[in-house]
């Protein structure tokens, strides 16, 4: 279906200025420093004192891996470009609406290389901004979104067809820089790497590239991060310090709530907190959080499953600002995402029957990449990056269903019998 190159194109465009409509910036009265975000201030850092430091607004705490680097890294540019005024804000905002349309302007043509057909991407995009997910242009997430969906592309093309070394250095690039600015595709990634590695014939540098050139990309970030703190940090170290704030005594399964029932007790937020950090060093004070979070854990078993289970249903069916499965007044947003888990289940299913591969690689992303989000208080952005898997085999069902509807609507009509009374 939509064969005519015309006709696509069009339609992408046509997606494009509905996301850039819908998600159009609001101008900004401020710059990027100071307004308490720490994506932000380590790139105010980087463009003001050539550090990647002080990533809390209240304290400075010195260096820092609290965040991967690159998004960081564009936000320094554009202070540098412009200045520390509001035009940086604008831009970046004008920046994450842009990716955000770009991404979902690729969906279709991503659906159909994924085995899911044009028409799919067509539907799962639109489903995207019906459900309207929220804009957030001061973390990484929409770029996150668009590298791993064209780096799960990428790798289904290697999974299906023989390709040129050039093609898989590329992927094992795209890869790096992936992690550069999230580290959580870290294990699907790996996970269909070795699949390709174990169980496809293709040359053995190909099958080293797959590895090796991801490493090397992020090595010099693991060698900056090596000399800071004499230490090996995986790409980023603050997962001691968001564990403690999600599993304490206190503790709500997501960030807002944690905020409003004063819980929040971390250094962007706590002076008390900050000044710790700096007097402890931040790998030294991340390693004491991990140690008070894992205890916690142990010692109230029953409240960490609870909280575990309420933040495993926030991911995949959205719940930020409460349970909505107490209440009454529904979203239909909500209602919206509720019904994508189980089409999309439905439709990796039916995948699974014309393209096994296509909906393994869907499979392992849905599983493997949100882990980390079920230990860690609920942010909606957190699921952004994988909302291609849900939504494109849920619109797949959709579509194949819809059709196989129409064809079985239109059969006894199209019967030799009844053709020839003029029927």
């Amino acid at each position: 279906m939509l064969k005519n190159p015309r006709l696509r194109i069009f339609i992408a465009a046509f997606i494009f200025a509905a996301a850039l409509y819908r998600y159009w910036p609001v101008e900004s009265p401020s710059g990027p420093c100071g307004l308490g975000y720490e994506s932000l201030e380590l790139g105010c850092s980087l463009a003001h004192h050539a550090t990647f430091s002080d990533p809390f607004s209240a304290v400075k705490t010195g260096p820092s891996a609290h965040l991967a680097p690159l998004f960081p890294a564009l936000i320094s540019l554009l202070i540098k470009w412009l200045g520390d005024g509001p035009a940086s804000t604008n831009v970046l905002e004008w920046l994450s609406a842009l990716v955000f349309a770009f991404q979902l302007a690729l969906w279709p043509w991503a659906a159909e290389r994924l085995g899911m057909g044009f028409v799919s991407g067509i539907i799962a995009a639109l489903g995207w901004l019906v459900v309207g997910f929220v804009l957030l242009p001061m973390w990484e997430a929409g770029y996150v979104a668009l590298l791993v969906l064209i780096l799960a592309v990428c790798l289904r093309r290697i999974l299906g067809e023989p390709v040129q070394a050039v093609f898989v250095f590329f992927t094992g690039a795209l890869a790096g820089i992936t992690l550069l600015f999230n580290p959580v595709p870290l294990l699907p990634y790996l996970a269909i790497a070795v699949w390709i590695a174990c169980l496809r014939r293709i040359p053995c540098v190909q099958r080293l590239a797959l590895f090796l050139v991801p490493f090397l990309v992020i090595s010099p970030w693991l060698v900056r991060n090596y000399q800071a703190f004499h230490h090996l940090i995986l790409i980023r170290d603050n997962l001691g310090v968001e564990l403690w704030s999600s599993n304490n005594p206190c503790a709500t399964f997501s960030f807002r709530n944690n905020r409003l029932a004063g819980c929040y007790d971390h250094p962007n937020e706590s002076a008390a907190e900050a000044y710790k950090l700096r007097d402890m060093g931040e790998y030294a004070y991340n390693r004491e959080k991990l140690q008070d979070a894992l205890r916690w854990m142990k010692t109230n078993p029953g409240k960490f499953a609870n909280l575990t289970n309420q933040r495993f249903l926030a991911f995949w069916f959205y719940t930020p600002g409460g349970n909505y499965f107490s209440g009454r007044n529904i979203p239909a947003s909500i209602l919206i995402i509720w019904a994508i888990v189980p089409l999309s289940l439905a439709g990796l299913w039916l995948l699974s029957k014309s393209d096994r591969d296509a909906a393994a690689l869907c499979l392992i992303w849905l599983v493997l990449f949100p882990p980390v989000y079920y230990f860690v208080e609920f942010v909606p952005r957190y699921r952004y990056p994988i909302l291609w898997a849900s939504l494109m085999p849920a619109s797949f069902f959709l579509s194949e269903a819809a059709q196989r509807i129409w064809q079985r609507l239109r059969k006894p009509y199209a019967s030799p019998e009844l053709a020839t009374r003029g029927l």
